[in-house]
């Protein structure tokens, strides 16, 4: 005893020591994160600027490698396509700032129209509030004297107002302003594009370091991984530019038919604005709105404004985005929103615009570079889970509704014998063995098998199995009788049950037995309903064993029927399997429920010859 307590110290030890261990690992990354976080907030002076270039080196390096294909060097194709990019940005700033001057002096013009609209669209709900306004203060006036309350007394005496006055701002002030802040934004500006030519000069250097940054080791793997994730970074970002240039044309060119004036202005708006996901070209679209309501006398430039924004967005959004991109950008909606919340608090509006194009980077790099793929876990929207694995969890969770919905869907593109060996039979091995472990208390494992036996009668198909039953019981019946045993438990009685329902099609009488008798009772029950085939079906994770004495007590009674002995969600050579089972020419191993039902139709085919029954092509 003394040995056995010395013995036992260390692991009680070990085990007050785990979890001790654990912390500094969860505090480290915690650390990390808050640490990553600050930095992105107190660096955004600078983070932003070269977040901007990067994205705008991603969008002409297929300009500078066209221009390079065409014989150009390296730095007149940088240079060129670098002036090119940022001439055309800045015709269009330039553009935007003389349609905003022209503008402003009208604005005091249109107010007289707004007020007017906002009147008329006001004037019934004002009504209204005037009618209870009114019968409130006549039920106050008809109330008792005492139950009125007292006016507050005030004094005779006027308020006086205070107004503070400043000094007016010297012409030195006025020209600092004014020119201060034109030249920090073209100081911004020449920070950008002195950052994207160098990175489009030196974009192999860049990548051959980020490569032996994140490949340590594994360069053969990581620089492939790499060159996919900047053509699809690059790709995105071209698709998406394309897209929201075509969207503020589209916006210019239906305001300009409308009558609504400066359409320039906010086609450019719509088209930077797109940038913003879901609600940037609706934040776009208020300024237009209110300017045909500020224009016209009736309701009719409003509507087709807020039409034409309607119908554009659902056009880009459902027929030229996923035309453009595929299936899709990857990325879940709601990591879209997140990311979109998160980048504006750390770097404001910059941060805003900037949140749709850094989510579909990130995302892509964590697809490729296996250190950052809790990226793609975050924001992609690919489910996590495989389907089977998905339907297993639903039902460990306790939520039959939801995994019933999934094989449904499964269903809709799949064969019912497919849906069973690639869903429901993976399903319940994985149940088994959780069960077998103990990590899957009984009570649950209960609830699965019952979920799955519903699930299988619901997918009955109106086959007759009870006709099928009282033919085997009586034995008068001349189509082929097969039989379907349970190996050993219940769920080898559920995988038995979808055989059976796979097998019963009209040209052969099909029962399944229950899991309730005993191997010798089953082994009576064969040799009352004398059938032409036995099947026996076996599940994880003891499959082999019991399926070898089932096998062998069948085959000892009755050496002349054939058996299949189907060994579900099998993982291995056949050959090997069958040989642990043991078997001769008139027994066949089998992994799936198509393999099943493929060999049981093979050898009931001479039967139903015999008996003239028909024959389904299969």
């Amino acid at each position: 005893m003394a040995a056995r307590s010395l013995l036992e110290v260390p692991l009680k030890g070990d085990e007050r020591m785990a979890p001790s261990g654990l912390f500094p690992k969860s505090t480290w990354m915690l650390t990390s994160i808050a640490v990553m976080v600050a930095a992105l907030y107190l660096a955004k002076g600078v983070l932003v600027f070269l977040t901007l270039a990067v994205l705008l080196s991603f969008l002409l390096t297929p300009g500078c490698d066209w221009l390079e294909r065409r014989r150009l060097g390296r730095i007149p194709a940088v240079l060129v396509t670098t002036f090119v990019g940022f001439a055309v940005l800045g015709v269009v700033v330039w553009t935007a700032v003389v349609q905003m001057s022209a503008l402003a002096p009208k604005m005091p013009v249109y107010q007289a129209n707004i007020q007017a609209k906002l009147q008329s669209v006001n004037h019934y709900f004002i009504a209204a509030l005037g009618k209870v306004t009114r019968t409130a203060e006549d039920i106050r006036q008809n109330l008792p004297q005492e139950e009125q309350a007292e006016a507050p007394q005030g004094t005779q005496e006027r308020p006086y107002s205070v107004r503070i006055l400043l000094p007016p701002a010297s012409p030195l002030q006025v020209l600092g302003g004014t020119f201060g802040t034109l030249v920090e934004g073209l100081g911004s500006a020449a920070v950008v594009v002195i950052l994207v030519v160098f990175f489009l000069m030196r974009r192999e250097d860049l990548r051959d370091r980020f490569i032996h940054l994140m490949g340590k080791g594994h360069v053969t793997l990581t620089t492939p991984m790499l060159e996919d994730a900047a053509k699809r970074v690059s790709r995105f970002l071209s698709m998406l530019f394309f897209v929201n240039v075509t969207f503020g044309v589209a916006v210019c060119l239906g305001l300009y038919l409308i009558g609504v004036p400066n359409a320039i202005l906010w086609g450019i708006l719509a088209a930077t604005l797109r940038f913003v996901p879901y609600i940037g070209s609706w934040i776009a679209a208020a300024a237009p709105i209110g300017l045909a309501m500020a224009i016209s006398t009736g309701w009719q430039a409003p509507i087709l404004t807020f039409g034409l924004f309607a119908v554009l967005e659902v056009f880009c959004g459902n027929i030229l985005e996923p035309l453009l991109y595929g299936k899709g950008t990857g990325v879940s909606p709601v990591a879209v929103v997140v990311a979109a919340i998160f980048w504006t608090w750390l770097w404001g509006y910059a941060g805003l615009l900037l949140a749709t194009p850094l989510t579909v980077c990130l995302l892509v790099i964590g697809k490729h570079v296996p250190q950052l793929s809790f990226l793609d876990i975050l924001l992609g929207n690919e489910p996590v889970f495989e389907p089977t694995r998905r339907v297993y969890q639903r039902l460990l969770a306790g939520d039959q509704e939801e995994a019933t919905e999934l094989v449904d869907d499964d269903l809709e593109n799949k064969p019912l014998v497919e849906v069973y060996d690639t869903l429901l039979i993976p399903a319940l091995a994985l149940a088994e063995t959780d069960w077998h472990r103990g990590e899957v208390d009984d009570g649950r494992h209960k609830f699965i098998l019952e979920s799955l036996k519903e699930m299988i009668a619901e997918r009955a198909e109106g086959r007759q199995q009870t006709q099928a039953k009282e033919g085997i019981e009586d034995g008068i019946s001349p189509r082929p009788r097969i039989l379907c045993l349970p190996a050993r438990d219940e769920a080898d009685e559920i995988a038995a049950m979808m055989l059976a329902q796979l097998l019963t099609t009209g040209e052969s009488l099909v029962q399944s037995l229950s899991f309730t008798s005993t191997a010798a009772e089953l082994v009576d029950l064969v040799e009352r309903r004398k059938p032409d085939v036995v099947c026996i079906s076996a599940t994880p994770p003891a499959a082999m064993l019991h399926a070898r004495y089932m096998r062998k007590r069948v085959r000892a009674q009755f050496p002349e029927v054939p058996v299949v002995v189907g060994l579900w969600n099998l993982e291995g050579d056949l050959s090997k399997a069958k040989r642990r089972v043991g078997g001769d020419t008139m027994t066949h191993i089998v992994a799936t429920l198509a393999e099943a039902q493929g060999q049981v139709n093979l050898l009931i085919q001479p039967l139903l010859r015999r008996s003239g029954a028909p024959i389904e092509a299969e």
